[in-house]
């Protein structure tokens, strides 16, 4: 398990490093950059909103929420986070706390783009 994991994260550093450079290069050539604009296959908007949860001792340890919208302003994923001093863990939600975090936040907050 551990040797698929380190397989994955050396594909994903190198994969990193291409877009680097292909992004690089885009910056010095207004061909290769006009190239690169054309062979995006799409894009989405989505805002983050973070919720800072009520914490008995905000000093040393806080967490809360990052939900994230689409344009249309619906909840479309979150994830939960835990910030003690220097140390901060993140987590995606399940699609069952998802559905309750939707279903707890989703008509506070609205998202108007033009």
């Amino acid at each position: 398990m551990a040797q698929n994991k380190d397989k994955y994260s050396e594909n994903f550093k190198k994969n990193l490093d291409s877009r680097i450079k292909q992004f690089k290069k885009a910056l010095k050539s207004e061909k290769q950059k006009n190239e690169l604009y054309d062979s995006i296959c799409g894009s989405e908007i989505l805002v983050r909103l973070e919720i800072f949860l009520p914490s008995d001792n905000p000093e040393n340890s806080v967490d809360g929420l990052f939900l994230y919208m689409n344009d249309s302003g619906k909840i479309v994923d979150a994830e939960y986070y835990l910030r003690e001093g220097q140390e901060v863990a993140l987590t995606a939600l399940t699609d069952s706390d998802l559905q309750i975090v939707k279903d707890l936040f989703q008509d506070e907050f609205s998202l108007e783009i033009e």
